[in-house]
């Protein structure tokens, strides 16, 4: 093992001492924040909002705030286009708490099991660390979202509004994993002694409704049945009685979201194009929808997101937001940062070693709702986000077809935008992976 040598580190910053380039990089980095010393003007100069092809461009910008909930927001932001497209709405919001109430009863019952499910593994074993490590947090998949829906309904925003906790979510979490902790150390504990199954069973039952308790204190109680009131466009009135959410899904919305399907991009060995993937131990409605996902090149991504655009239809996805972007713009673009110049040195690494070494994975949901196509080729992406009409153009920003390449790791589509040739392996077996893949991040 070698140590650094310390003259040999003097030496070094006295040679970077005496650079007038590198002194200059150092006065603008130590004054200024990062993308405001060192976006490349090249790239932003060139940020150009238009688009061959592009969904309802009114649409109001929605705010997940200080929670985790870009995923059901993305969800919610995909279906609401359809919803105004049949009424012709101006715009419309469904309401982001009412999954998210839901969700976190569902998850916290999904961690009991999980835990009664490895009750004969060691309290240091990886997967039981895994799962303690984090038994409540706002992330989901899509096909988490679509298992929220499907059992629980939608409702409109005016309905059932924000709170404080799904706002800014962290106290609310925090309660809800100290109380799972300790229900997850009496539940082992109870199993080592022996405990029937019925006793685990009624012990679980007490804990979720302590879990209610804490959800109703911060979020208040969801809706059963409600009233909706609207104005089209022409300003004419509707109003709709007596209403409950799975009617106002099925009935008001028509749309099998259970037909939409997962297509993914990891371009490592250990997961070959062509194949169904599953991760292990991630969920949250346990009867509900398992997470699948089809594993295909980067191309066949752009083409599934490119058709249904075409179509007119929104595509949910998930992507590594952080790397290459410019929040305050809303831009994601390759070499926004040009970190080579800047550091003279070289940052060079494959989108599977990035996987492979921690680097990047699926970090926030979003929606495209446009493409600009040059010569029939995406050139360009209109993506929807959650944070609010201030950043972006008025919440909405631009993804460079080359950004897409890179950091790009799920799309859904409906299943009529699917090559007929990949249709058929959707019905495949899927392969496991463990909850630590890459894949199995959470948005």
């Amino acid at each position: 093992m070698q140590h650094l040598d310390h003259g040999a580190v003097l030496s070094e910053i006295a040679t970077l001492c005496k650079s007038g380039t590198r002194k200059l990089v150092r006065n603008a980095l130590t004054k200024a924040p990062y993308d405001k010393a060192a976006t490349n003007w090249d790239v932003t100069r060139q940020i150009e909002h238009r688009f061959s092809c592009v969904l309802p461009d009114k649409l109001t910008a929605t705010n997940q705030h200080r929670s985790g909930r870009c995923w059901i927001f993305a969800g919610l932001n995909t279906l609401r286009i359809y919803l105004m497209r049949k009424y012709d709405l101006e715009d419309f919001e469904f309401s982001q708490s009412y999954l998210f109430y839901f969700d976190k009863l569902e998850k916290a019952n999904y961690f009991l099991e999980k835990i009664i499910e490895t009750a004969s593994e060691d309290n240091d074993s990886r997967i039981v660390s895994h799962l303690v490590s984090s038994p409540m947090q706002d992330g989901g998949q899509w096909d988490m979202f679509a298992s929220l829906v499907l059992k629980y309904g939608l409702v409109p925003k005016s309905v059932y509004p924000d709170s404080e906790a799904s706002l800014s979510s962290p106290d609310m979490n925090y309660a809800l994993t100290l109380r799972l902790r300790a229900a997850a150390a009496e539940i082992r504990r109870q199993l080592r002694e022996k405990a029937r199954p019925d006793v685990i069973q009624t012990l679980k039952r007490g804990i979720l409704s302590e879990i209610q308790k804490i959800l109703f204190v911060h979020m208040g109680e969801p809706p059963q049945a409600f009233d909706w009131t609207y104005y089209d466009k022409k300003q004419k009135q509707h109003t709709h009685k007596n209403l409950d959410p799975l009617r106002f899904y099925r009935d008001f919305l028509k749309i099998d979201i259970s037909r939409f399907v997962c297509l993914v991009h990891s371009p490592r060995q250990k997961t070959p194009y062509n194949e169904m993937y599953t991760i292990d131990y991630l969920g949250n409605v346990i009867e509900g929808q398992k997470i699948r996902y089809l594993n295909v090149p980067i191309e066949q991504l752009k083409s599934v997101a490119t058709l249904s655009l075409l179509k007119h239809d929104p595509v949910w996805f998930g992507c590594d937001v952080k790397k290459q972007f410019h929040r305050e713009l809303g831009v994601m673009e390759m070499d926004l940062f040009p970190y080579n110049m800047l550091y003279d040195g070289d940052f060079s690494i494959s989108k599977e070693e990035r996987m492979l070494y921690g680097e990047s994975q699926m970090t926030h949901a979003m929606v495209f709702t446009g493409v600009h196509l040059n010569q029939d080729k995406p050139a360009r992406w209109r993506v929807e986000n959650s944070w609010g009409d201030k950043v972006g153009d008025k919440g909405f920003f631009i993804m460079g077809d080359s950004w897409f390449d890179e950091y790009m790791f799920e799309v859904v589509v409906n299943q009529e935008y699917i090559p007929s040739k990949f249709k058929k392996l959707l019905t495949k077996p899927v392969r496991h992976l463990p909850p630590w893949d890459p894949l199995g991040a959470l948005a």
